[in-house]
């Protein structure tokens, strides 16, 4: 694979995840040569128990990241789409957006609305499967987190995992964006086949929004521990501008 040393790949984590969730994929890009940076949404941290930030301070910290760089592959995950479309709207260094089982919003929408009817013992469903805390913050059920976002992984991968996650900003859940950027910048989905927290059919229909479309049929919603290199050979093809 041929890289690019102009290029860097900015990583954004999903809902109540941080950036250890791209370390796979991080590892994977660095033997392609390809340099790449996590973002740490303020919405999935805590300040004296609340949280640090919304969906809009998430968007203002991805675009801080962006302002460091001249030329961007934005890449986000899960919740992580909707202020990354915010974020890169009409940034001059952004020239793809890869969007991995991820809400792509437009105007109007948010993380909440996406709930579809009668979803099945294994999709999520809010607000079952979340835990209202103190403070403005929510979580997911642990019970329910290996099935919800890592199912297909080996039992303790997924416990791993289960055991990384944190709390985040319930205002996220109503927030919309207030600029699209993937109007205005090519982008590439990328569609998980065994998704039960961004199910299938949602993405089906957000996936339209892109101009490429890659399945990854067999795939869990966290492709980046699941199959970290498959999803690094996509970037780095972006990257190459294949």
């Amino acid at each position: 694979m041929t890289s690019n040393d102009n290029t860097t790949v900015v990583l954004v984590h999903g809902a109540w995840h941080s950036p250890w969730c791209w370390n796979p994929v991080v590892a994977e890009l660095d033997q392609y040569g390809i340099h790449s940076v996590t973002v740490d949404l303020p919405s999935c941290r805590t300040v004296d128990g609340a949280p640090a930030g919304d969906m809009h301070a998430d968007a203002a910290e991805i675009r801080n990241t962006l302002d460091r760089y001249e030329d961007v592959v934005l890449v986000a995950h899960s919740y992580g789409g909707i202020p990354a479309t915010e974020g890169a709207a009409g940034h001059p260094a952004v020239r793809h957006l890869v969007y991995v089982a991820a809400y792509n919003a437009d105007e109007g929408e948010s993380l909440g609305g996406y709930a579809v009817p009668n979803p099945g013992p294994d999709v999520l469903n809010p607000p079952a499967d979340l835990t209202m805390g103190e403070n403005g913050m929510m979580g997911v059920r642990t019970d329910r987190a290996a099935t919800l976002f890592y199912n297909g992984m080996p039992a303790e991968a997924a416990e791993a995992a289960v055991a990384q996650l944190r709390p985040m900003s319930a205002a996220v859940l109503s927030q919309t964006p207030t600029a699209i950027a993937w109007r205005d910048i090519p982008s590439t989905y990328v569609l998980t086949g065994q998704d039960n927290a961004t199910p299938t059919v949602v993405q089906r229909e957000l996936c339209k929004r892109a101009g490429t479309v890659i399945e990854l049929g067999d795939s869990c919603h966290s492709p980046m521990l699941a199959a970290p290199k498959r999803i690094a050979d996509i970037i780095g093809s972006v990257v190459a501008g294949r």
